[in-house]
């Protein structure tokens, strides 16, 4: 399975100690503090997505961020399903229900993780009832670096810049 993944410049090289990651120290929308966590994509143009949330625009995105492409075995996730999403899901800041959503689902013998949607995407798409739209967009992987398939998962190559120099001319 190939993921994909915005990674600071700076850390690209240490990008499995999500334990120094503010999503493990703080928490974050699908996972309560402490909870290990690694965010992913599944597809490049998601990654970059939600890149988007960490920069003010592509130019300044180019300068902080890599493109990482990661390769790992079968992994075992679960979708959170439109129906299970909580009213404010996608809300700044996080809340408590997408997180114990999350964190259960990331601590179960069951997953290595689940499949989520992006809270950067219109809200009608998200609970589109036509399967296929719902797929495109339910790109977001997060997964639990302490698991034996995401473990083996290896950083196969990095690109740079993230974004064209044409976006947002």
């Amino acid at each position: 399975m190939i993921l994909f993944r915005t990674l600071h410049k700076t850390y690209f090289n240490t990008w499995k100690d999500y334990e120094k990651g503010s999503s493990f120290i703080s928490g974050a929308r699908w996972n309560k503090a402490n909870t290990p966590v690694m965010y992913m994509s599944s597809n490049v143009q998601n990654a970059m997505l939600e890149a988007t949330n960490y920069a003010k625009n592509p130019k300044s995105a180019n300068r902080k961020f890599v493109m990482g492409v990661f390769d790992c075995p079968p992994l075992r996730l679960y979708e959170i399903r439109p129906e299970e999403l909580p009213a404010q899901w996608n809300e700044y800041p996080f809340i408590p229900e997408t997180q114990a959503i999350g964190s259960e689902k990331l601590l179960s013998d069951e997953y290595d993780g689940i499949v989520v949607p992006s809270c950067t995407i219109n809200l009608d798409l998200v609970r589109s009832p036509v399967n296929e739209v719902r797929r495109s967009i339910y790109a977001n992987v997060v997964l639990n670096p302490e698991k034996e398939a995401v473990r083996e998962m290896k950083l196969l190559e990095t690109f740079s810049p993230v974004f064209s120099n044409r976006m947002f001319l």
